[in-house]
């Protein structure tokens, strides 16, 4: 999940210190940094990666920590892509 775009994919928020947080579903519309924006049946929210864990919805369900995506899109991308290559896993 980690070298892959978000932007498309499906997620729900399941920890985060701030428990109105928490249940927060829906697409993620863009990203940045520090943040994903998520358009919801509210609204767009805007949820702080850091600190909070999201399921996220694509061919399987997976549990990603935030910390581990806090970084630009794009070089989150390529930290995964390596890490991918480093254990040499075939796509």
């Amino acid at each position: 999940m980690l070298a892959r775009d978000w932007i498309g994919m499906k997620v729900e928020v399941i920890e985060s210190p701030n428990p109105c947080e928490v249940g927060i579903k829906g697409e993620v519309v863009d990203e940045t940094m520090n943040t994903l924006k998520i358009r919801t049946e509210k609204g767009i929210k805007t949820i702080i990666k850091k600190g909070r864990w999201f399921k996220v919805y694509a061919d399987k369900v997976y549990k990603v920590k935030g910390d581990l995506i806090n970084f630009r899109p794009e070089e989150r991308i390529m930290r995964g892509i390596i890490m991918l290559k480093r254990r040499k896993v075939v796509w």
